[in-house]
């Protein structure tokens, strides 16, 4: 889906939600049954729950197709031109023993400007399913001990094609209610996985799914990935040329935004050439956007 799509898809969602009332605080197990409600009785959409201790599972069998193509408005495109710029040819973050390691291959590299016409997009019935559940999930906002994360996984139970996403509950409240975080800023902090999997054909119950917890290490890993490429991918602007200070940049503003403080520090590994960049908290924080 395209950066436009899916600034129109949030702000439809969040314009749709804006103007109801905050639901009154209700038990945890109370909020399950009425997010099961909303969606079957309001929505008709039935759904299969799986609350872990942190982590609420959501799978969303379907069988109409999630994807589709789209042909773009510019057409067909191919110039002889190029513009050198940093790329991404690998990224992937992980945390061990306190420490964020961020491994990568960026490198400077030559970009044609062509598109064959047309471009992946989100389809209809994708992108219903995905607004009737961000609404209903208000049913957990006023919620005493609600859960750090959702998983709403969505199966196109036909042709085993799934899209996974991972959402900080305190992220959708301030996105939602308040209003007040941008839609790039929470396309930045929603982890969206589009996959295909063939043991998601005819799985009805979401049998083949693994329901494990999301921790916030795992989650902010998977989000300073998430923001490395939308910041050498679908920027604004270009990225430094600096690839270390870019990285350390993106890393402290993400772990500063939660005040995540179990950190040794974070190490950048150069796939390229086997060169590492470690840098220890006092250093990181250097980098911090505010």
């Amino acid at each position: 889906m395209t950066q436009r799509s899916a600034f129109l898809f949030l702000f439809i969602i969040v314009s749709a939600f804006g103007c109801s009332r905050p639901p009154a605080p209700t038990p945890l197990p109370e909020a399950h049954q009425k997010f099961l409600k909303i969606l079957h009785e309001k929505y008709g959409l039935d759904i299969v729950l799986k609350p872990l201790e942190h982590t609420v599972w959501v799978y969303v069998p379907l069988k109409e197709e999630l994807l589709r193509i789209a042909a773009t408005a510019e057409g067909v495109r191919k110039s002889r031109d190029s513009q050198e710029r940093p790329t991404i040819k690998y990224i992937d973050t992980s945390y061990v023993d306190g420490r964020f390691l961020i491994a990568h291959d960026i490198r400077l590299d030559k970009n044609y400007a062509q598109s064959p016409g047309y471009r992946p997009d989100y389809t209809a019935a994708y992108q219903q399913a995905s607004h009737k559940i961000l609404t209903a999930m208000s049913a957990y906002f006023e919620t005493a001990q609600a859960p750090q994360f959702f998983v709403i996984v969505i199966t196109d139970v036909r042709n085993g094609i799934e899209i996974e996403n991972i959402f900080y509950l305190e992220d959708l409240k301030w996105y939602m209610s308040a209003g007040s975080m941008p839609q790039e800023e929470f396309l930045k902090r929603s982890i969206y996985e589009t996959r295909g999997k063939t043991e998601g054909i005819g799985d009805t119950a979401g049998r083949h799914l693994a329901y494990t917890e999301i921790t916030m290490p795992e989650f902010l890993a998977k989000q300073i990935t998430n923001r490395v490429t939308f910041a050498y991918q679908k920027g604004s602007s270009p990225p430094s040329p600096d690839t270390p200070k870019e990285l350390l940049t993106i890393a402290a503003t993400t772990l500063g935004y939660y005040e995540f403080k179990d950190l040794d520090g974070v190490r950048l590994r150069n796939l390229a050439d086997n060169t590492e960049v470690i840098a220890d908290p006092a250093t990181l924080w250097t980098y911090q956007k505010r």
